[in-house]
């Protein structure tokens, strides 16, 4: 409540300069433009149904600066605006504020807190899981007892409670890399198309079935109307398939050739000739294409190479960014937590597939980033670009996560099971020594 009163004065400033100011010219602007294409068509319709209007109804002269409209226009703006900014803002402090509910997580008073966060995890409706997810970021970062009551929740159905938010998280960071490694190629539904395409499907017979027995000899002469025509047609085609035309794509004889040559140089410079090649007509038209994205007009029409990257990596048609980090920081919390809060040590037996999980997503959005080649759209593309803001936020979470995994377990590491190249890898992506 508090920022929503701080915002109300910017708000109403806001809307009364915009007010005063669409409230001069917007009187202006309709008598020019709206208002005699309005009243035409209003009388237009008007007459269908009522006849004894007249027709030679005038639209009555009112000048543009009559203090009425100049009033009311500024008034209709600003409550108008009043009521757009005030929802907008309303909405944004609603949706922003943390899962919590008197200070606990929102699912702490149900019956099942645990059930209700796994249901909410494993949610097909994106509003329902992101929060979800940031319940969970919340309660691994700031509620022991909740952390507590996942690691010892081992009786349920479907598993323990560790391990069914862990597989979670783990498919939600691991989606990443399998959207980048399917990336370019067909989806199912094209594979099934393609395998249909190369079906070899038995075409209608069109000719008479071949011949059997002596096929060698000379067929007998045809004794009737319809066998002497399929024998003058099949003569005739042999006879083309034998002896082919030397140039199909030339329709033109040697002859009229030397006169279409000559009558090109008669009539056009050098300059023309040149300017009417296929390869001067690309580049022109290349140009022309490159100005116009240049533009403001071709924004739309440009593949810009963060908005290609956030759409493979995080995903359509709704981005999953907070979902990501949500995950890697929620893995890393309880991990790091379990040392002393997981009494039956059913975390430790997954730390070396967690620190694998983040450093094959770290590796491969690296090389992903590097190497996606820049769309032919995105002309003002500079290699400074292809570390985008929201990639950066997943790298750090990758690396940060590594760090505190290998402080906590880097000691014991043949207990918990990680590997020593695991181990090695981890360390040079968190920027540790040894």
């Amino acid at each position: 409540m508090e920022k929503f009163r701080s915002q109300l004065p910017n708000i109403a400033r806001e809307i009364g300069s915009i007010s005063i100011g669409s409230g001069l010219l917007a009187p202006f602007i309709y008598a020019l433009t709206i208002r005699n294409l309005a009243w035409r068509t209003s009388l237009f319709w008007a007459r269908l149904f009522r006849y004894d209007i007249s027709h030679a109804s005038e639209l009555s002269i009112l000048p543009p600066y009559h203090y009425t409209l100049i009033f009311r226009s500024a008034w209709s703006g600003f409550l108008l605006l009043l009521l757009w900014r005030v929802s907008n803002l309303a909405f944004d402090i609603y949706v922003a504020q943390e899962p919590l509910k008197r200070g606990q997580p929102i699912s702490q008073d149900s019956r099942d807190p645990n059930g209700v966060l796994i249901n909410g995890l494993q949610s097909k409706k994106p509003l329902v899981k992101t929060f979800a997810y940031w319940e969970l970021a919340q309660i691994s970062q700031n509620f022991p007892d909740r952390r507590v009551l996942i690691f010892r929740d081992i009786d349920r159905a479907g598993g323990p409670t560790w391990g069914q938010i862990s597989s979670a998280c783990l498919q939600t960071i691991q989606a990443v890399n399998a959207r980048i490694n399917g990336y370019g190629q067909p989806s199912p539904q094209q594979q099934q198309a393609q395998s249909r395409s190369h079906e070899v499907q038995s075409l209608p017979r069109i000719g008479t079935p071949l011949k059997e027995g002596q096929v060698m000899m000379n067929p007998p002469p045809p004794s009737s109307r319809k066998e002497m025509i399929e024998t003058k047609v099949g003569s005739f085609a042999k006879s083309i398939g034998n002896n082919p035309p030397s140039n199909y794509s030339n329709p033109f004889s040697p002859k009229q050739q030397q006169y279409l040559e000559a009558a090109r140089n008669k009539l056009l410079t050098p300059e023309q000739q040149q300017a009417i090649t296929p390869a001067h007509v690309q580049s022109q038209l290349n140009s022309y294409i490159t100005s116009f994205l240049q533009s403001w007009l071709g924004q739309p029409f440009r593949q810009t190479f963060a908005r290609r990257v956030q759409s493979i990596v995080f995903g359509q048609p709704y981005s999953q960014l907070t979902l990501i980090i949500d995950a890697i920081n929620s893995l890393t919390s309880l991990s790091t937590a379990s040392i002393k809060e997981d009494a039956y040590g059913k975390v430790a037996k997954d730390i070396p597939v967690i620190m694998r999980t983040f450093i094959t997503t770290y590796q491969t959005l690296e090389r992903f980033t590097a190497t996606l080649p820049v769309h032919w759209t995105d002309v003002h593309f500079s290699e400074d670009q292809r570390r985008s803001e929201d990639v950066l936020m997943v790298l750090s979470a990758l690396r940060n996560g590594l760090g505190e995994l290998v402080k906590a377990f880097g000691g014991f590491e043949k207990e918990v099971g990680i590997e020593a190249q695991d181990l090695r890898v981890a360390k040079a992506i968190a920027g540790m020594e040894g």
